[in-house]
């Protein structure tokens, strides 16, 4: 709505609404979890659950056709020019502002895409977790990005009640400021109702370098309102990015936990050689024949480890109870426990006659598993 105009930009939103409209009314018959846990399919409790919630609310407001109805009262392309100083345009234009509401589901709705999708599931169990972090964050920079760059666009338009070139340089506004200054032969021209894709790039450029804090200072605002708007985006972005940085900084420090490990593992070793008696010990006591030093089989030992290390070689899993080495299996269910348990030692345990299927049961496999070392 900010960057186009006129019967194109009608239908796309129609056409979203119409979505909003279905996926409002389909609530009405989707099954929930309450309080306790329990899955309720009853329809009169979807509804109540649904009405007390306030999303049937916020989903009706966001279903709306608010550019509809301002697009029938003013078909020309200026409408949004006459509209905005109209209070009955004004007021459908502003309310149209709670489709934004939507997107603070969307998390909830992700979420139970993941939780029910195959496709998905065995996705995420194949990516790495800390990948998956990686692409969830740079997903939110962008998205917040697109969200302040459009307010940013949407204040110089505000400030214009259009995007004629003509009114644009003619009225203070960041915009046509920033035109006037930069305007070179052949360079990016934001100004015109033609030039929506030019003005996207200059406002999410703006909302870029906010949100980084490197602030070029070549975009600036120049009306009251600007500066207003400015402050509260730069004070928003400035928060955002303080917990992006922390939380990459915590998930770069979880991916290189393999690392550390191995470090402390050869401090530990290297204490433990130089706490070596100093005789030298005969061969069938260290069963060494390769005539190779005890402290430099150590070193070599964890070397190996470091480079075709897998967490169960770092956390000594040989040496403790499937349980303990896996401590999901601990809030799992008693019989997720079980199932579990054989898909994590059945091909072991085939190998063992008397373990085999073929003289315990599953379930008496699976206890075995499960006190296995």
């Amino acid at each position: 709505m900010l960057f186009t105009s006129g019967r194109e930009t009608c239908f796309y939103t129609l056409s979203k609404l119409v979505l909003f409209a279905v996926d409002s009314i389909l609530v009405f018959f989707r099954a929930y979890r309450d309080v306790d846990g329990r899955i309720i399919f009853y329809h009169r409790s979807i509804a109540r659950n649904y009405i007390k919630s306030g999303w049937f609310f916020i989903n009706f407001l966001a279903s709306i056709p608010t550019l509809l109805i301002s697009y029938i009262q003013y078909p020309n392309q200026e409408y949004l020019l006459e509209g905005l100083h109209s209070n009955g345009v004004r007021f459908f234009f502003f309310l149209g502002l709670f489709k934004m509401f939507r997107f603070i589901g969307m998390k909830r709705r992700i979420r139970h895409l993941l939780d029910t999708s195959e496709f998905a599931s065995g996705l995420w169990v194949k990516v790495n977790i800390t990948t998956a972090k990686m692409m969830e964050f740079v997903v939110l920079i962008i998205l917040l990005t697109h969200w302040l760059g459009c307010i940013w666009g949407f204040i110089a338009f505000v400030e214009v009640g259009s995007w004629d070139e003509e009114s644009m340089l003619s009225t203070p506004n960041w915009m046509g400021n920033w035109q006037n200054i930069t305007t070179i032969p052949g360079g990016l021209y934001a100004l015109g109702w033609e030039n929506h894709t030019g003005r996207y790039w200059l406002c999410m450029f703006w909302a870029s370098q906010t949100i980084t804090s490197i602030g070029y200072g070549d975009i600036s605002p120049v009306t009251t309102a600007e500066y207003a708007v400015a402050n509260f985006l730069m004070l928003c972005a400035g928060i955002f990015w303080a917990y992006v940085i922390g939380s990459l900084v915590e998930i770069v420090a979880n991916a290189n936990k393999l690392n550390r490990d191995c470090i402390t593992r050869m401090d530990d070793a290297s204490q433990m050689v130089c706490d070596f008696a100093a005789q030298k010990l005969p061969e069938k006591m260290t069963g060494s024949t390769t005539g190779v030093k005890a402290s430099k089989r150590v070193r070599l030992f964890l070397a190996n480890e470091r480079d075709h290390c897998t967490k169960n070689s770092l956390d000594e899993k040989n040496a403790l109870t499937l349980s303990e080495a896996y401590p999901t299996l601990d809030i799992l269910s008693p019989e997720l426990r079980k199932v579990c348990a054989l898909h994590l030692t059945h091909t072991y345990l085939e190998t063992i006659p008397y373990l085999s299927s073929k003289y315990l049961s599953a379930d008496e496999q699976a206890e075995i598993a499960l006190q296995c070392r």
